[in-house]
């Protein structure tokens, strides 16, 4: 009975459990020969299956627990794999910066050379940079003396600025008194435009009355009508003021009398003439006597160079 007993127990109670029960129920039935209280065998029963109940709490909490590790251990698994690899990358770095390590101690002994010369050189600069600091002190010197001077040439600019001021003030008088005489002379050039004028159309007046006289005794050209100051139409179809004009015949032809006069005439009047007027007028005509009359010429080769031009000349005293 006993061992039927013990493999019901087996199914539900851990082999430890199982012992312990088996021992109490067998205690018990002695204990049922010597009337022992069949109470106390529940209490028993009733311990063990609470105790059931925590061990099968703390399977549970063991269960998890485990169920943790088991991830943590995956976790940990998958992390050293990365770390792994983390260490195949940090080998083949390594190599690569030993093999770096081994091209920059090369161009080390490079450099070392290079701060040999360096270091060289730096004693020369050193050398040089006393003999700057010589020549610094030098210029410094001279800088002071310099100094000096400019703090005497400034009292000479402030002289010269106050002398400048004066000038100033004294310029300002002399363009008003400029200006006054730039007005005054235009009035003197006003008036002696006038006079010149003048002196041109009373030029003219006597050689109105004069030239028919002459050029029939020069030219044997009879002045048809009067000569006149007025204007003419050139072959561009523009209006052109001629001093002296009139008509005249020679020896049966017409004959249109083109002239200028200057008080004093020269070579470039003459040139002027021809340009001017003798140019633009004649292709209107058909036959031209071109006549100049002065006062006095302003060279002897003047008369000559009219003559080559075929232009008549005369002079005041010959009216």
């Amino acid at each position: 009975m006993l061992s039927d007993m013990k493999r019901k127990l087996e199914s539900a109670f851990t082999e430890n459990q199982v012992a312990i029960l088996t021992e109490v129920l067998g205690e018990h039935r002695a204990g049922l020969a010597t009337s022992v209280d069949m109470q106390d065998l529940k209490d028993v029963v009733k311990r063990l299956a609470i105790a059931q109940a925590r061990t099968e709490e703390r399977m549970d909490r063991v269960e998890v627990a485990i169920e943790k590790l088991t991830a943590a251990q995956a976790r940990t698994e998958e992390r050293m794999d990365r770390v792994e690899a983390a260490i195949e990358k940090l080998t083949a770095a390594q190599a690569r910066t030993e093999e770096r390590l081994a091209h920059v101690e090369k161009r080390l002994d490079r450099v070392e050379k290079r701060l040999d010369r360096v270091e060289k050189r730096l004693d020369r600069v050193e050398k040089r940079l006393d003999r700057v600091e010589a020549a610094i002190e030098k210029l410094t010197a001279a800088q002071a003396r310099t100094e000096e001077r400019l703090a005497h040439v400034e009292k000479r600019l402030d002289r010269v600025e106050a002398a400048i001021e004066k000038l100033t003030a004294a310029q300002v008088q002399t363009e008003k008194t400029l200006n006054n005489l730039i007005r005054a002379h235009r009035e003197t050039r006003r008036q002696l435009g006038g006079l010149s004028m003048t002196v041109g159309y009373t030029l003219e007046n006597a050689a109105y009355r004069a030239l028919p006289a002459l050029l029939k005794t020069d030219y044997g050209i009879e002045v048809q009508g009067q000569l006149i100051r007025t204007y003419l139409t050139d072959n561009k179809g523009r209006s052109l003021e001629v001093n002296i004009y009139g008509k005249g015949r020679e020896n049966g032809r017409d004959v249109v009398i083109l002239g200028e006069s200057k008080s004093q005439l020269s070579a470039n009047h003459i040139d002027q003439f021809i340009n001017r007027r003798l140019k633009h007028l004649r292709p209107q005509f058909e036959n031209v006597l071109p006549v100049l009359v002065t006062h006095m010429t302003s060279s002897e080769p003047v008369a000559t160079y009219a003559k080559k031009h075929g232009i008549a000349l005369y002079y005041s005293y010959q009216f």
